[in-house]
């Protein structure tokens, strides 16, 4: 048999591999969690007819669309994506509700195209693929139908969409990386991206003298940051190492003795958590922190699921 027909095979049965639906799951609910909290909270701050609407009731300023066509307000618009999310986050009509909300989403770009930032098209490339998934066989009102109904969903679905929300996650810390081109970044600047950042009136929380006082440990937070996302790529290999780890090899060896893995992983949660905390970002954080479970083997996902249903269940009720 030639290389490419064994590569071709090969590709075959790692698109063709099956898992537990858990992790695809977790991604729906948290994703629609974090961009539902969005939705209602341009509404509590009465911006839904300033961002998509046009003078004199708002500042949209993009091209129209089927939402013209079909006579849908700024309010309609909204509350057709907030239908969306809720069906998404409960797993009914599932793979309908994640067209539709990217539909809207689309469309409400297209008349404020100023509105949104990079979250806003992840989520909506997040939820495409979530369509084209089994994300509701698991803790949705989908599955819970169809055992009602006398059928069950499969205990294992296909794997090839985790794969894709694991390499968008990755690629958009190394992109981020690659762009950051600014010597604030690098030892030239003295690492003092962070620093300048965090006091920054406009996109900053904390008082520019509490981030003064630590500008020593923001110069660390630089070099670790920078070099989290400049090794983005690599937690692909780190991954699997840890998934052949049976296999010879002095690097696959190192990798998972030194566990790099989790040290990249743990990198990746004090990083969002940073900017939340430290940063007026919106959504992003959280959107990102969302994606987590693709970043796990199915089976330390599983088993973790499974440690925190036992402790719940051994919880007392009051």
């Amino acid at each position: 048999m030639s290389r490419s027909a064994r590569a071709w095979r090969a590709w075959v049965a790692l698109m063709d591999r099956r898992e537990p639906a858990t992790a695809l799951a977790l991604v729906r609910i948290g994703i629609a969690l974090v961009v539902l909290v969005d939705y209602l909270w341009i509404a509590r701050l009465g911006l839904i007819d300033p961002l998509w609407s046009r003078f004199p009731a708002g500042y949209a300023t993009g091209i129209t669309g089927w939402a013209d066509a079909l006579g849908l307000s700024a309010f309609g618009l909204w509350a057709i994506a907030v239908a969306a999310l809720v069906l998404i986050l409960v797993g009914a009509g599932t793979r309908v509700a994640c067209v539709v909300f990217v539909l809207v989403s689309a469309q409400q770009a297209g008349l404020a195209p100023d509105s949104e930032s990079g979250v806003d098209q992840l989520f909506r490339i997040v939820l495409l693929i979530l369509a084209l998934s089994r994300c509701n066989a698991r803790w949705s009102v989908d599955a819970w139908i169809v055992g009602r109904i006398g059928r069950a969903m499969p205990a294992q679905v296909p794997a090839w969409p985790r794969y894709l929300l694991l390499f968008q996650l990755v690629w958009v810390y190394f992109s981020g990386g690659q762009n950051k081109s600014s010597h604030e970044w690098d030892p030239l600047g003295g690492f003092t991206a962070l620093g300048h950042a965090l006091m920054d009136p406009h996109n900053g929380r904390l008082d520019p003298s509490v981030v003064s006082a630590m500008f020593p440990l923001t110069r660390v937070a630089t070099a670790l940051t920078i070099t989290f996302e400049l090794t983005a790529l690599l937690y692909l290999l780190w991954l699997y190492f840890a998934a052949t780890a049976d296999r010879p090899g002095r690097l696959r060896r190192f990798a998972n003795r030194a566990r790099l893995r989790w040290i990249w992983f743990a990198l990746f949660v004090f990083f969002e958590l940073g900017i939340a905390l430290g940063l007026k970002l919106g959504s992003f954080p959280w959107g990102m922190l969302a994606l987590w479970p693709v970043l796990l083997l199915p089976d330390e996902l599983e088993r973790l699921v499974d440690r925190i249903s036992r402790r719940l269940a051994r919880r007392p009720s009051a």
